[in-house]
C-alpha cells in the first residue's frame, strides 16, 4: 500500500515536470514566431508603377538625307519669310510641295513661283535647298526677276555654291541680267578650283565690262 502511494506520487510530479516543460517550449516557440512575423514587412497589395521609358535616341547622320534636310530648309525658310495672302493658293501649294522628299517635285515646284513680292523671297530662300537640281531651277527663275535687285542679290549669294554647276547657272544668269557693279563680285571666283567656273567667270567679265 505504501509502495503503490509512493509510485503514484512520483507519477504526479513527473507529470506536473512534464507540463512545465510543454508550456516553457511551447513558450519558447511562439515568441520566436512572433520575432520571424516581425521582421516580415507588411504588404499593403499596392502595385508599384512601370518605370517610365527611356528619353528617345538622338537623331543619327542618316536623318541628313536629303528629304530630311529638304525639310528643315522648308522650316526655315517659311520660319524667316513673308507672310503669305489667304487669296495666293498657288503660292501655298507650291511651298507645301517644297517639302517633299522628292527633288524633282521641289524643283518643279520652284517653277510655279513668281519671282516677284513674297514669291521672290521663297525663292532666295530656297538657295540653301540640299538638293544641285533645285537650286539651279531657284537660278533660273531669279533669272527673270526683271532685275529686281533682290534677285541680284540672291545670284550673287549663289555664287558661293559648293556645287561648280550651281555656281555656273548663277554666273551665266548675273551675266545676263546683272551689270558692271557685279564685276567685283564675280573676281572673288576667278581663281576657282573648277576650271569651268574660271571660264565662266572671265567670260562674264569681260561681257560686263563692255556694257
Amino acid at each position: 500500500m505504501k509502495r503503490f502511494e509512493w509510485n503514484r506520487g512520483l507519477s504526479a510530479r513527473l507529470g506536473t515536470a512534464a507540463l512545465l516543460v510543454f508550456l516553457a517550449l511551447g513558450t519558447g516557440l511562439w515568441g520566436c514566431g512572433s520575432e520571424r512575423e516581425a521582421d516580415v514587412p507588411p504588404t499593403t497589395g499596392a502595385v508599384e508603377p512601370p518605370p517610365p521609358p527611356p528619353p528617345p535616341a538622338p537623331p543619327t547622320a542618316d536623318e541628313g538625307s536629303s528629304g530630311t534636310a529638304a525639310q528643315k530648309a522648308a522650316a526655315a525658310r517659311d520660319a524667316g519669310s513673308a507672310p503669305i495672302s489667304e487669296d495666293d493658293e498657288d503660292l501655298r501649294e507650291a511651298l507645301n510641295e517644297l517639302r517633299s522628299s522628292d527633288p524633282e517635285v521641289r524643283a518643279d515646284a520652284v517653277y510655279d513661283i513668281e519671282p516677284e513680292g513674297v514669291g521672290l523671297r521663297y525663292l532666295i530662300d530656297t538657295l540653301s535647298d540640299p538638293d544641285p537640281e533645285v537650286r539651279i531651277s531657284v537660278i533660273s527663275q531669279l533669272e527673270d526677276a526683271d532685275e529686281e535687285p533682290e534677285a541680284i542679290a540672291g545670284l550673287v549669294t549663289a555664287l558661293g555654291d559648293e556645287d561648280p554647276e550651281v555656281v555656273i547657272e548663277a554666273i551665266d544668269a548675273i551675266e545676263f541680267v546683272g551689270d558692271s557693279s557685279q564685276i567685283r563680285d564675280l573676281q572673288r571666283y576667278a581663281d576657282h578650283p573648277n576650271e569651268e567656273v574660271r571660264e565662266a567667270v572671265a567670260d562674264a567679265i569681260e561681257y560686263l565690262e563692255d556694257e
